[in-house]
């Protein structure tokens, strides 16, 4: 039980940390957000790829809030397998969405500067 509270409060920590992020509400800052190289050389990157790992972080909140409370439901898993597959799923979840949006924003940057809105530029 204590682990599925510690789960599910890791989902909703997620989900929290989220919104501001997917609503664009989060200037550029060096504490909170996606910080890379790419998303700091633009502030239109910054807010793009934030709203993305926003939104992914939104979901897999979702996917672990679910996944708390209805494991040990469907599943005969004991204390320990509950632990290794919440974990490893959080844990890979962040890890994959992490590099996802690393990547995005790397190309973000790069469709940005190849084709730059009117009005910037030579």
């Amino acid at each position: 039980m204590t682990a599925q509270l510690l789960f599910a409060a890791l989902a909703v920590v997620s989900i929290m940390v989220g919104i501001p992020l997917a609503g664009r509400r989060i200037p550029p800052n060096r504490w909170y957000g996606l910080r890379v190289p790419a998303t700091f050389a633009d502030p239109w990157v910054w807010y793009e790829a934030n709203a993305l790992i926003g939104r992914d972080l939104m979901l897999l909140g979702a996917l672990m809030l679910v996944l708390a409370f209805a494991l040990p439901r469907v599943a005969a898993v004991s204390p320990a397998h509950y632990t290794a597959v919440c974990g490893t799923i959080f844990v890979a979840g962040s890890a994959a969405l992490a590099i996802r949006s690393w990547r995005r924003a790397n190309r973000l940057l790069a469709e940005r500067r190849l084709h730059p809105p009117r009005g910037e530029g030579p």
